[in-house]
This record gives structure tokens, sequence and C-alpha cells, in this order.
């Protein structure tokens, strides 16, 4: 029981994040269930990656419920997500496979490190507007299997690097952010792909199918389906740089919270 409500807890904090930041809930499901799995006795090198695919897991409910309701505000641009989408799914089939390879603990300090840097970058740029050229993904080909890869590493829907990102290329960051929940699901789709092949017929832990943690994937994912659309309607009452600054405190918090895990 005290495993199911605080499964619940995170969902609905994921669920509020991927909708008012677009960043599919990942950056607070990893944390949280890898400590929740590591005071079940699981070890830091299985709760880490267990962790990380759970997050990509459950985001193919919550990414999907994140940008239908940016959508319905018409703030997704399709053809930047048309560009994007199956480049960053590339790049999450390989960093599922890098996540699944490397130790527990680098895995968390890799997580920290990128969570911090884009949290700094987020929160000192918060008030700058866009830069003055006409808004479109740019270099797509390289930078998105790149954040693909990073991606689904440390088991984050994209926004992270996303958003920064689509933010030099002239997107507010309201608009960036409906186009990263978007990409969001993409990410999910390969990076879960890949976790689950991984792990495939090995006995990890309990009601797990291959780094995937079923239960975590399925109360997170259902219940996350159920704020995603708040988020997304706190996020374009907040604003841009409302939005900016928030992005920036959080990152910075759960990156100083992973690298003393």
């Amino acid at each position: 029981m005290i495993e199911i409500v605080a499964l619940i807890a995170i969902a609905v904090a994921a669920g509020l994040l991927a909708g008012l930041l677009g960043i599919g809930g990942g950056i607070v499901i990893v944390p949280a269930l890898a400590a929740l799995l590591m005071a079940q006795g699981a070890g830091l090198d299985i709760a880490m990656p267990m962790a990380v695919a759970t997050a990509l897991g459950s985001m193919l409910m919550t990414s999907a419920a994140s940008a239908l309701a940016h959508a319905r505000r018409g703030a997704v641009d399709w053809p930047a997500v048309v560009r994007l989408g199956p480049s960053v799914a590339f790049g999450a089939l390989l960093g599922a496979w890098l996540a699944t390879h490397v130790p527990g603990l680098m895995l968390a300090r890799i997580f920290a490190v990128l969570a911090g840097l884009i949290g700094l970058h987020m929160l000192i740029g918060a008030g700058a507007p866009a830069r003055p050229v006409s808004p479109k993904p740019r270099w797509w080909g390289f930078f998105g299997p790149l954040f693909g890869a990073l991606s689904a590493m440390i088991g984050i829907g994209g926004g992270s690097f996303n958003v920064p990102y689509l933010r030099y290329n002239g997107y507010s960051t309201l608009r960036a952010s409906a186009i990263a929940a978007a990409c969001g699901w993409p990410i999910a789709l390969a990076g879960s792909l890949g976790f689950v092949a991984e792990g495939w017929n090995r006995e990890l832990w309990s009601g797990a199918l291959g780094y995937w943690y079923l239960p975590g994937v399925f109360v997170i994912g259902s219940v996350g389906i159920l704020s995603a659309p708040l988020g997304a309607r706190l996020g374009h009452r907040i604003g841009s740089i409302g939005l900016s600054r928030l992005f920036g405190i959080f990152l910075l918090v759960i990156a100083g919270r992973m690298m003393l895990q």
C-alpha cells in the first residue's frame, strides 16, 4: 500500500511537470523511483537503469496527454515535430543501450550534471527574448539524435534539451515546451523498446519486464494522464518567462539531489 501511494504521488508530480514544462516528468520519476527501489533492497546498478526505463515507459501515456493538451491550444508546431521526432527516436534507441552498460553511480552523476547545466542556463536566460530569427529547428539532423540519446539515457522526455534548443532557434518558451512535449512520445517509445530488449529474459527485479518496472509504468502513466492536462493549463497561465525561471530552479534542485545520491 505504501508503494502504491508513493507511485501515485510521483505520478501526480510527473504529470503536472509533463504538461507544465514539456519534460515528460522523468526528471522527477527517475530520482524518486530509484530511491523507492533502493529502499526495497535494489542496488544502484539495478535501481538507476530500471528507474530510467520505467520513466520512459510511463511517458508513453503522459507525453501523449501533455502533447494533446498543448495541441488543443494551438501551441504545437507540427512541422517542427515531424523533423525532430524521428531523429530523437533514433537517438533514444542508442541512449537506452548506453544506459544499461554504464554503472549506476556514473549514470546518476551524468543525470545530475546535465540537469544542473540546463537549469542554470534556463534560469539565467529566463528574461531574455528568443533570438530574432524565424522559428524553426536548425541542424535537427545532428541535435535530434544527440538529444534523444541523452534523454533516453537519463529517462527524460527531451524537454530539458529541446526547450533551450528551440528557444535559441526563435521559439518562445511556451511554444518550445509544447513542441518538446510532442517530441517526448517518440523518445519514450524508442527508449522503452530499447530497455525492454536489453533486459529481455533476465530476472532483474520482481514485477519487471526487461528494465521496465511494470507497477511503476502503469500507475505513474495512468495517473499522469489526468494531471498532465492540468500542467499544460498552468503553463499557459504562467507564461514564457515564468516557465523559464521555474524550469531552471527545478532542474537545479533535482541536480543537487542526484549529485548527493
